[in-house]
């Protein structure tokens, strides 16, 4: 498989993976979005300023997750292979997936969480776009504003470039939302337990990261071959 096509698959199987994680946080977890962190710290520095809130200590807690999921990447890219950190990325998906299962539904919604903190920000961080295009997967408010921009530079300049962009970028939102109606119909249907559905695209994705290590130690063959040839 062409690389440019697989890379562009892995990184919509794992969008699809973000819109199925964000639905379960907001449908199961009193509408708390746990893949991004805004909403949150405008609720945290609310509290810091006089609103109550029993749940500030556990936003702050959520907080330090993302963070440490986000700096673990970090460290952990100087050590791992690009291929193997998305294997470990996908790994936590799994895990947490697995996890939220099991949660008791009366537990903080926050406490509740913590795995998709986790994950979501690990996730984020391993899988950056494709096709030359950096791109979120766990959430969609910048996929919007380059497929918006990119189909109205082209009907305006009729760039190809922007048409290119603006394509790429509506089929990341497709996936992304495809993942939260097939989220909301699994876990309307079999409640917390639905969040085991979200186990078949990592799967999926785990194939193609697989793949793409294989092209790689290929392409790496064939250059030392021919830095062999030519030696």
């Amino acid at each position: 498989m062409d690389k440019a096509i697989l890379e562009r698959r892995l990184h919509l199987t794992v969008t699809f993976i973000g819109g199925f994680m964000g639905c379960y946080a907001i449908f199961n977890r009193c509408d708390v979005f746990g893949s991004a962190q805004t909403g949150n710290l405008i609720s945290f520095v609310m509290d810091l300023t006089g609103h109550s809130d029993p749940h500030m200590f556990f936003r702050f807690s959520a907080l330090l997750i993302y963070i440490f999921a986000m700096v673990a990447t970090v460290f952990l890219s100087h050590k791992l292979q690009k291929t193997t950190l998305k294997f470990v990325s996908l790994l936590i998906d799994a895990l947490a997936f697995l996890l939220l299962g099991f949660l008791p539904e009366d537990m903080d919604p926050f406490i509740a969480l913590y795995p998709v903190f986790f994950a979501t920000a690990f996730q984020w961080c391993s899988f950056k776009g494709a096709d030359g295009f950096n791109s979120s997967c766990i959430f969609c408010t910048n996929n919007l504003r380059q497929c918006t921009t990119g189909f109205a530079e082209y009907l305006y300049s009729k760039d190809s470039e922007a048409l290119r962009r603006g394509i790429f970028y509506g089929k990341v939102l497709l996936s992304f939302y495809l993942g939260v109606a097939v989220c909301f119909l699994f876990c309307q249907r079999f409640h917390l337990t639905g969040a085991w559905a979200g186990l078949l695209p990592v799967c999926v994705a785990l194939v193609l990261v697989n793949e793409e290590r294989v092209l790689s130690r290929e392409k790496e063959t064939e250059k030392e071959e021919v830095l062999r040839i030519h030696a």
